[in-house]
């Protein structure tokens, strides 16, 4: 266990999931957001956060208790420009990816703060403006992604992607979810809100991510859940 590591899901996750983070981390918080945008999402982390190597930008309407967790564990953040609200349009803009050297979301749907942070790096566009929610980059040049029209631009770039079913990634209220949402990266480790292998696509997936270098973690049983991802952060 790392007692200075909190992880960020969605509390919608079972408490079975919560009880197994807590092997790794020091605290769970769950999310929560209420009135802000739709209720699938609505405690997604991934909607109200972004994240990379050296930056971790918060919407300004976030909860006020993420705010309180954030400040009483000194964690370093910046308050990004854009605010969260219940259209496809004004939901995305935290909701992108980076690498060390490219910056990954659908055009014109980015928060401001954000698109300065990477304004060095590549702009890879994007068909899919909920980017975070739908891959997550295991390493600069390999990709898991749930959209097949990410996984056609990656191959493009000539990135090594694997393309998941969204198929039985349960979410809430929707028919399924997305990959990126199921999982988080730390210390060597990806960490699944279930277990991937109960997926038709789970063995070709954890051979991919293996072959980059990481463990899988399964944190249940269960199969995959979209919780808006996992969201790892050092006091």
């Amino acid at each position: 266990m790392t007692n200075d590591l909190i992880a960020i899901v969605d509390h919608r996750c079972s408490l079975n999931i919560q009880k197994q983070l807590l092997n790794y981390v020091g605290e769970v918080f769950p999310f929560r957001s209420e009135g802000i945008t739709y209720e699938s999402i609505s405690s997604h982390p991934d909607i109200f956060l972004y994240q990379d190597e050296q930056h971790l930008i918060v919407a300004p309407n976030a909860p006020q208790e993420l705010f309180e967790l954030l400040d009483r564990n000194n964690i370093s953040y910046k308050i990004g420009h854009s605010v969260i609200g219940a259209l496809l349009s004004d939901s995305c803009f935290y909701n992108c990816v980076s690498t060390t050297d490219a910056f990954f979301h659908k055009e014109g749907f980015t928060d401001p703060m954000i698109q300065s942070l990477n304004k060095e790096k590549r702009f890879i566009v994007l068909p899919q403006s909920y980017t975070r929610c739908s891959m997550l980059p295991l390493s600069d040049h390999a990709i898991i992604t749930s959209d097949a029209g990410i996984h056609k631009v990656l191959q493009r770039e000539q990135i090594s992607s694997f393309l998941f079913s969204p198929e039985e990634i349960r979410i809430a209220i929707h028919r399924n979810g997305f990959l990126g949402g199921t999982c988080g990266i730390s210390n060597g480790k990806i960490f699944f809100l279930g277990n991937p292998l109960r997926h038709k696509d789970g063995r070709g997936l954890c051979q991919f991510i293996e072959a980059a270098g990481l463990e899988v973690i399964s944190l249940s049983d269960e199969t995959l859940y979209d919780g808006g991802g996992i969201f790892f952060l050092h006091q």
